[in-house]
């Protein structure tokens, strides 16, 4: 029946929810498994309505976003639906979450799996595709090299450089540091991609745990760091190759050298999209050869630096001789050194995105999420130590920035090793494009998930048949290309971490979400989501102002601003009392159990929360415009999602309004309501 003032009709008697079919035999073809993998899928989630065993609420459907799969209830599959209201419209779809179930069971039907639809107890898939059917599936080393050749780059050729005036020696510490930090939000990656392992990362999370706006602002901040970062690089590599040939290759239009028309930087990204948009296949072997190609690089840089002190001590520097030496700067130093640091681990989540490609996500996707993070700690610190060996010091007390250079090519040239500077400049020059490669790749993953929630439109989500997004691939490289051709990038870097360290807080929020509010069967989402909130209502001002009134004036021989210090030391105090209340929560409602399949974050919810208060803490060093730039572009594209909403709320509208009219009633009593089709449900499951 239908409410708020409406004719009221007398639904028909629903037909019995159809069987499941026959599970298909070993001798089906593609087609029959795929075909059938939709009807299991739709005849699965139709059982559910009104079953007495359902765990969805008497007339919630399984297939409504909205619905609770803990607690029942929801709209209608529409979120739009039922609401005469426009803010309350926009309301119901923005706080619109997307089950579990059906996330697994659209990423079940896409890959033509009939287990996914069903999870274990906690969210994990039941079974796994056999090794048969994984064919052009990602490896543990596949997405190693993914997420190597992604995160070591600038770390290694630009921010040892960087940090080596400010920390001295002990910037070895600060990337150990850093990588601490790092894994703080790792393991709210790990544990995600392993129990939801489809395309999105951080969008998919938030959109199962936080809402559909949390998932469309990190779904823009995903953006930033894939495809609009990658832009970046490629225009970086284009200035380091003309240093190398000394030649200016751009076309300047404005005042500064980065405002200009970069032709070489825009064939770089058109080489790329090219290499991902062909056969996976293809882009894994290009990936590999070019991560081995970095590491060794990168081994020789070291091995530049460590072997020589090593054999001759007497004409290299004792770093750790004393304090004075190793901590130049003071330990004061150090820390300023790893909050610096802590942007050259970006980009070990950009495995997170490739899930759904992957074997065995549940084992896969944590170890390769910490390979990456380990390796690239490991690398970056001992390439740190080589530089530091190479550079030379002024009487023992500091760095003397006159006499040494703060990268590799300087100090080999400063050494008179001539050969090793121009195979750091070349190898440099001849890898970059790596990441560049790997910063796109998740990008047509990212808007395929969009698509298929109705954000996009649906040709992001067409695949061709080699199962690669081409079409949705071309339209979003084809913007990329224009922006690495004509957008300086000055001022975006900035905009770039902020979004990244955002995204970081949008996952580790989510885990909360997951593990404390909506992942078990008697918990109250409601309360948890509240706790949430207030979370970041505590411990983002409270970050900001203790990072401005005591952190940054200590870390500088600066005078403490107790008006910010004390109000900030309160609200993180307030944040530690409220994680402590949704762990309460957790301890009480819920009853999630592990698995010991599935990885498993330690110290829920302090772990991810601590992350979060601890990223607030990162983006309270970038300054005021820095912020204004990042929330303007937040604002542009939720008023872009406002209005696309708006829109379909109107031609919702106008439906209804038909429905009702005369000729509806015609359409109605000649064709029906509430028929099951079950052609029409297998199309919903996908």
């Amino acid at each position: 029946s239908f409410s708020m003032g409406r004719p009221k009709f007398a639904p028909r008697e629903p037909k019995p929810a159809p069987s499941a079919p026959p599970l298909p035999s070993s001798e089906s073809s593609s087609e029959d498994l795929a075909d059938q993998s939709n009807r299991w899928s739709a005849s699965f989630l139709y059982s559910q309505r009104g079953s007495t065993g359902s765990s969805f609420a008497e007339g919630a459907s399984p297939l409504d976003p909205d619905a609770d799969p803990n607690q029942g209830g929801g709209e209608e599959d529409d979120d739009m639906s039922g609401k005469d209201n426009l803010f309350s419209a926009l309301r119901t779809a923005m706080s619109r979450r997307k089950p579990l179930e059906k996330i697994l069971a659209s990423e079940a039907a896409s890959e033509g799996s009939l287990s996914a639809p069903l999870l274990q107890e906690g969210g994990a898939p039941v079974g796994s595709p056999s090794p048969e059917e994984d064919g052009g599936k990602l490896t543990f080393l596949d997405l190693l090299a993914i997420g190597i050749g992604g995160t070591i780059g600038s770390g290694v050729f630009v921010l040892t450089g960087d940090v080596q005036p400010v920390a001295g020696p002990s910037a070895v510490l600060s990337w150990l540091i850093a990588g601490s930090c790092c894994l703080l939000s790792a393991f709210s990656y790990m544990e995600l991609s392993a129990r939801i392992p489809t395309r999105g990362s951080c969008y998919i999370f938030c959109y199962a745990t936080l809402g559909e706006l949390a998932a469309v602002i990190g779904g823009v901040c995903l953006t930033l760091e894939y495809g609009i970062s990658g832009a970046g690089i490629a225009r970086s590599w284009s200035d380091k190759f003309s240093a190398l040939v000394k030649a200016n290759l751009e076309i300047q239009y404005g005042s500064t050298s980065d405002v200009s028309f970069d032709f070489f930087a825009a064939l770089l990204q058109v080489a790329c999209i090219s290499v991902c948009l062909c056969k996976l296949e293809l882009g894994k072997k290009v990936i590999s050869i070019l991560t081995l190609l970095k590491v060794i690089l990168v081994i020789f840089l070291i091995g530049a630096g460590v072997f020589p002190a090593l054999t001759s001590p007497s004409e290299y520097p004792n770093l750790f001789k004393d304090y004075d030496t190793f901590f130049p700067e003071g330990v004061g130093g150090t820390i300023t050194g790893s909050s610096l640091l802590f942007f050259g681990f970006i980009g070990f989540d950009e495995v997170c995105c490739m899930a759904a490609r992957s074997e065995n996500p549940s084992k896969t996707m944590p170890r390769a999420i910490a390979g990456t993070l380990i390796g690239a700690a490991l690398l970056s610190s001992l390439a740190q130590l080589s530089l530091s060996y190479l550079v030379d010091f002024g009487g023992g007390e500091g760095l003397d920035d006159d006499d040494g250079g703060t990268n590799f090519e300087d100090a080999f040239d400063n050494k008179g090793w001539i050969a090793a500077k121009y195979i750091a400049a070349v190898g440099e020059v001849a890898l970059l494009p790596l990441v560049v490669l790997v910063s796109f790749m998740p990008q047509p993953e990212l808007l395929a998930a969009m698509s298929e929630d109705s954000l996009i439109p649906s040709v992001f989500r067409e695949e061709d048949k080699n199962g690669v997004f081409r079409k949705g691939g071309l339209m979003a490289g084809g913007v990329l290309v224009l922006i690495t051709f004509a957008v300086p990038f000055d001022i975006l870097w900035d905009v770039i971490s902020l979004g990244v360290i955002l995204s970081f807080n949008l996952t580790n929020t989510s885990l909360i979400m997951l593990r404390c509010g909506n992942g078990g069967k008697k918990v109250s989402n409601k309360v948890v989501r509240n706790l949430a909130t207030l979370l970041w209502v505590t411990g983002g001002p409270g970050a900001y102002m203790t990072w401005h009134g005591y952190c940054d004036p200590m870390l500088n021989d600066g005078e403490v601003d107790w008006k910010l210090s004390v109000p900030g030391f309160v609200l993180l105090l307030c944040s530690v009392v409220v994680t402590w209340q949704i762990d309460v929560h957790r301890k009480t409602f819920c009853d999630m159990t592990t698995k010991s399949e599935i990885f498993m974050t330690p110290f829920v919810p302090y772990t991810p929360a601590f992350a979060v208060v601890l990223n607030f803490f990162l983006m309270a060093q970038f300054n005021l415009q820095d912020h204004i730039i990042f929330l303007s572009a937040i604002g542009i594209c939720v008023s872009g999602y406002v209005a696309y909403k708006s829109a379909k709320h109107a031609r919702k509208r106008a439906r209804t309004s038909f429905r009702y009219s005369k000729y509806g009633r015609e359409v109605r009593k000649e064709f029906g309501t509430c028929q099951y089709d079950e052609g029409a449900a297998g199309e919903s499951s996908n």
